[in-house]
C-alpha cells in the first residue's frame, strides 16, 4: 500500500541498500530538464497515476527526489 517515486534505479538501489523503505517502487525514469530536452512526456508519470488508481489499494506515495532543482521540479509536477 505504500509507493516510493525515485528517478531512476540508482536511487531504487540506495534505498534498498539502506532497507529504508517497507513498500514497493516506482521509477520515473529521469527528472524533469529543460536544458536537457527532458519533459514530462518522457516520464512514466501516466503509468504512476494508474498504479496508484487501481488495485491493489495504495495509501500512500513517497516522492524521493534529489534536493536539486530538477528533482524539485520532477516532485512538483508529480
Amino acid at each position: 500500500s505504500l509507493v516510493c517515486v525515485v528517478a531512476d534505479v540508482a536511487d531504487l538501489w540506495a534505498l534498498e541498500r539502506g532497507r529504508l523503505f517497507p513498500g514497493r517502487y516506482h521509477v520515473l525514469g529521469g527528472t524533469l530538464s529543460a536544458l536537457d530536452g527532458v519533459g514530462p512526456e518522457r516520464l512514466t508519470v501516466g503509468r504512476l497515476v494508474e498504479r496508484v488508481a487501481g488495485p491493489p489499494p495504495i495509501a500512500e506515495v513517497v516522492l524521493a527526489m534529489n534536493a536539486t532543482l530538477e528533482g524539485q521540479t520532477t516532485a512538483h509536477h508529480v
